[in-house]
Order: structure tokens, then C-alpha cells, then sequence
């Protein structure tokens, strides 16, 4: 008996720990979610809502947006989504942010590569506001921008152009 409740919350904590991460599925679709199945997507992986409204978000573009967070202890290293679900645009920040106690960059990594291997309009220019290289990839009129900003990894999806509004 005392086996196989051992085993159950193996599985139980493993489930709980890959659920956190960040996947290409909610990556790809995340544009086609209004407010409520965004929320429901996110739960599902074991995000918490932070904030409603954030009033001063790196990016101005994203002032109001939704911020969610897969740690409650936001001091913790974590990944954190920013959402702004307007009817004029959407558009979704996912930080791969390290911290002290987890790592986050194998996460990203596998994710990246699957975007790389998933999407065949790889192009690249420099953002002018953030100084860095920024790859993008489009599909079906939604476009993702990944970039790193200092150590964390950023992936940007928007169903609208953004490199004349969010990068410079």
C-alpha cells in the first residue's frame, strides 16, 4: 500500500511540474482564445492570475494587459504570460525568466525548436528599442517574435505587425 501511494504522488507531483511549463500548443493557439478559454488554458497548466491590469508593463504597447504567472511566490524564478485581448488586437508576452530555484531555458529551448522545426518563414531583423536580434515566424496571419532580453528568453505572439509598434 505504501508503494503505491508513493508512486501516485510521483505521478502526481510530475504532472503537476510538467504542467507548468510553457508549451508550442498554448504558443500557437493562443490568438484564437477569447478571455474566458485563454484563462481556462492557462488554469488548466497551473497558471495563477497576477495582476488584471497592469499599469506599467516593459512594453507600453501592453498597458492593461492581463499578467499570469506559473509560481505563486512571484519572487521565484518562473515563467510569467502577459495578455492583452482587445477587440482591435491581441497579443501575448511569455517571459522564460530564471531564478534561484528553477530553470527555465531547457523549456524554452524545446519550445524555440519546435517553432523552428513547425514554421517554414524563419526571418530576422534588429529591434531598435530592446538592441537585440529578434527572429520571426508567421502563420496563418499571426505572427511570433522571439527574442532574449539580457537572460530572459521572450517569445511575443500578436494576430497584428509588431515591429513598427512593440519594437521601435
Amino acid at each position: 500500500m505504501k508503494k503505491i501511494i508513493i508512486i501516485l504522488l510521483a505521478i502526481l507531483s510530475y504532472s503537476t511540474a510538467s504542467a507548468q511549463l510553457m508549451s508550442l500548443g498554448f504558443i500557437k493557439n493562443c490568438m484564437s482564445y477569447n478571455r474566458t478559454a485563454y484563462e481556462n488554458e492557462l488554469f488548466k497548466k497551473h497558471y495563477f492570475k497576477v495582476e488584471h491590469a497592469v499599469e506599467n508593463p516593459q512594453n507600453a504597447l501592453l498597458k492593461g494587459a492581463t499578467s499570469y504567472s506559473n509560481e505563486q511566490n512571484t519572487a521565484n524564478g518562473e515563467i510569467k504570460v502577459l495578455s492583452l485581448i482587445t477587440d482591435k488586437q491581441k497579443i501575448t508576452e511569455v517571459y522564460f525568466v530564471n531564478g534561484p530555484k528553477n530553470d527555465y531555458s531547457k523549456n524554452y529551448t524545446e519550445v524555440y525548436n519546435q517553432m523552428v522545426s513547425f514554421f517554414n518563414n524563419q526571418t530576422s531583423f534588429k529591434s531598435a528599442k530592446y538592441n537585440v536580434d529578434v527572429t520571426k515566424f508567421t502563420k496563418d496571419k499571426t505572427c511570433y517574435y522571439v527574442y532574449k532580453l539580457k537572460e530572459i528568453m521572450v517569445i511575443v505572439v500578436s494576430d497584428t505587425k509588431l515591429e513598427e509598434t512593440y519594437f521601435k
